[in-house]
């Protein structure tokens, strides 16, 4: 399988880096195939021009490539931390400027002004969100915005979301655990394929 791995965190010793490596690694030991996407580290621009909409594609090399792998892949990666209740912007960057017609959704208008008909451009395929929290945070406005507004819009069905919210007074033995279990658990149900240890 293909897996497009998103990271979202410009702390590269942070809990989400952390797991964002992890699963990765426990994937490519599967014999899975991994794009990695580490927005910060990849110097990412979020910024969705004018040009770019009315273009309704971009000319960036590092927008096409997270595109073309995004197409390529079976299953979708992302992790992130929770700021000020939603995902960084440079993550709703890489929404605005990847999911774009043609790689995760497209409409047929006949004239302007006809809502057209969609077409889901991500349909079938697997995807797992994993939001850490340093405080208590709704659960629910994140993943209404990744499983309704993002993925399922695009035709995703299959997605999960794992959040560890109220990190700050958990303690390192629960943090730890926690880890373990969602990098077992996104492996699990990205592949299809049971794991009963992980790195």
């Amino acid at each position: 399988m293909n897996i497009t791995a998103v990271s979202a965190n410009p702390d590269k010793s942070s809990l989400s880096n952390q797991i964002f490596h992890e699963t990765s690694a426990v994937l490519k030991m599967a014999s899975h195939k991994v794009f990695y996407q580490d927005l910060y580290a990849d110097g990412f621009d979020p910024v969705l021009s004018q040009t770019e909409i009315d273009r309704r594609f971009s000319l960036d090399n590092g927008v096409s490539r997270y595109a073309g792998e995004l197409v390529d892949s079976d299953g979708i990666l992302v992790v992130h931390p929770d700021w000020w209740g939603g995902p960084p912007a440079i993550l709703k960057g890489w929404v605005d400027r990847v999911f774009r017609p043609g790689i995760a959704y497209d409409v047929d208008r006949e004239f302007p002004g006809d809502p057209g008909i969609q077409h889901q451009l991500l349909d079938g395929k697997r995807v797992v969100v994993i939001c850490l929290s340093e405080n208590r945070a709704d659960n629910e406005i994140l993943r209404m915005f990744w499983e309704d507004k993002v993925f399922g819009w695009c035709g995703v069905r299959d997605f999960r979301m794992f959040h560890l919210n109220d990190m700050s007074n958990r303690t390192y033995a629960e943090v730890a655990d926690w880890k373990r279990m969602v990098v077992k658990d996104a492996v699990t149900f990205l592949t299809g394929e049971v794991f009963e240890e992980v790195v």
